[in-house]
């Protein structure tokens, strides 16, 4: 029998911003408004607090995240990166992280669970980010985290139906020449969704069709990588629906807080269903820990 698992991240996985609502950044598509829904965590005794408070509260983890500077690194990474590593040792929270672009320096003292890193094109990169990089320099954060023994997974958004490829830059960088690589064990495709009161919020979401190509190509290129379908996705009840279950006939195996729709038609098409407390980038090996009751 074919299995769905789905993810509900609150409220035991919320969300903590470390830059509270800055950022430098201001990408197109979001412009900051996202971090208003998150837990401010700036200066490193309010990171601890913080994480001592949702442990006390029942959290099993979280996910840290922030705006980003000019340069496309987390505001205040750097100067809390001692604080992320005494705050997993007191709490023994799951620690999942979105970096940005990070470097050498920063990989190597992450003291986190698995790490979320985007994988955008060039022209996203450009024209959406508004940031002077390119696909390499994040095929660069991969590689440093991979290095530093980090589990990193991939997250592609969705635009217009080609992403898939620029997953081709994944590798493992210790595996050597006469090894063949070490995919990642998890692949997240998340979707353009326009966002009200920012310069894409006409811009129209791509098909269901755009997003069942892309996860059937990852699925062909990764098979032993479970796809999951991420929460940064359209929610309008028109097109959720038709992409959540495009997305489950092309192969994912993970959906965040799918609907109802969804749910009934997987069960109708033969999947068991395993709901989790976390998001849906969780390594299997805390998945034992995360099964909702």
């Amino acid at each position: 029998m074919a299995i769905l698992k789905t993810y509900y991240p609150l409220p035991k996985f919320p969300p903590i911003s470390l830059s509270g609502t800055q950022c430098r950044l201001q990408c197109l598509h979001c412009k900051g408004l996202y971090l208003k829904g998150m837990a401010p965590a700036v200066t490193p005794e309010d990171l601890r607090q913080v994480g001592r408070t949702l442990r006390k509260n029942g959290a099993l983890g979280v996910l840290l995240s922030g705006g980003s500077d000019k340069h496309g690194e987390m505001l205040n990474l750097r100067s809390l990166l001692d604080s992320i590593r005494k705050m997993k040792e007191e709490t023994r929270l799951i620690i999942n992280i979105h970096p940005g672009l990070a470097d050498e320096g920063i990989a190597q003292n992450l003291a986190v669970d698995f790490v979320s890193l985007e994988i955008p094109s060039d022209d996203t990169i450009t024209n959406i980010f508004g940031l002077k990089a390119t696909t390499e320099d994040y095929l660069e954060t991969y590689k440093h985290l991979r290095d530093a023994g980090a589990n990193v997974v991939p997250h592609v958004c969705v635009y217009e139906g080609d992403e898939h490829e620029l997953l081709q830059g994944i590798h493992t960088p210790n595996d050597g020449p006469n090894l063949a690589p070490t995919p990642p064990e998890v692949i997240v495709v998340i979707v353009f969704s326009p966002t009200k009161n920012t310069p894409l919020a006409q811009k129209p979401p791509p098909s269901p069709e755009a997003v069942r190509h892309v996860i059937h190509k990852i699925c062909e290129m990764f098979p032993s990588t479970e796809i999951s379908l991420g929460c940064m996705r359209p929610r309008e009840r028109n097109i959720r629906e038709a992409i959540e279950i495009a997305a489950l006939e092309a192969g994912v195996s993970r959906m965040e807080i799918p609907s109802q729709k969804t749910l009934q038609y997987a069960k109708s098409h033969g999947y068991e269903i395993v709901a989790f407390d976390a998001c849906c980038a969780l390594p299997r090996i805390y998945e034992s820990l995360a099964i909702k009751e």
